[in-house]
């Protein structure tokens, strides 16, 4: 059985909707109080709580009915995030080929992936970065040292993975580019509905979690 669907959350998830964003880090303290830190991953995951009432007529077609297919927690599914869903460092800007350096994989092979951190001076202790594996069909420009690729270009937008012919002399030229995304992600609670009228149903809330690794 599949473990993702390759279809988007009919719902808006900026409106009515709480998030926090948060990285694995694993914190030890000694008996003295001194704090040991071990970062896990530096990549951001984000959680979501949604709050929606729907009418029955269209429950099924927004959230019941995806819930079902994807048999609650089991399968992923596509999450557009309205405050980050392009590769420009604001997240809602048009993308620009110049956005993002693509990051090598094999010859002529390169994974999309966005970096954040970049609107503020020096380096800081790194930047955290997100592979993105959900690019959006037709959304996804491609350069080479700052000259767009009008051919020879392939994007998988089920993986992220974008394919240039003939393949670009690593590590002497940069890849760059610029996408549209949505995150992958998975529900995170139960599905529970109330009824208010005879065509109104409370829904509460529901949970979505991110997926690292779709």
């Amino acid at each position: 059985m599949a473990s993702f669907l390759e279809e988007r959350l009919s719902l808006n998830v900026r409106e009515g909707a709480s998030y926090t964003e948060d990285y694995s880090v694993e914190i030890t303290t000694t008996a003295s109080d001194a704090e040991y830190r071990v970062l896990r991953h530096g990549f951001p995951k984000r959680k979501w709580t949604i709050n929606f009432t729907l009418t029955r007529d269209n429950m099924g077609r927004l959230v019941k009915d995806l819930y079902d297919r994807v048999f609650g927690k089991f399968a992923g599914f596509r999450v557009k995030c309205l405050d980050d869903f392009t590769s420009a460092v604001d997240g809602m800007s048009s993308p620009t080929k110049d956005d993002q350096t693509l990051q090598y994989v094999s010859s002529g092979v390169y994974q999309l992936r966005k970096v954040y951190g970049l609107s503020a001076p020096g380096l800081g202790v790194g930047r955290p970065s997100r592979t993105i594996y959900k690019p959006v069909a037709g959304t996804v420009i491609v350069a080479k040292n700052g000259t767009l690729l009008s051919s020879g270009v392939s994007v998988d937008t089920t993986t992220g993975l974008v394919t240039i012919s003939p393949a670009p002399s690593y590590p002497a030229d940069t890849i760059t580019a610029g996408f549209e995304f949505d995150l992958p992600c998975r529900f995170d609670s139960s599905f529970a509905s109330h009824a208010l009228s005879s065509d109104l149903r409370d829904c509460g809330s529901i949970d979505i979690v991110e997926l690292l690794s779709p």
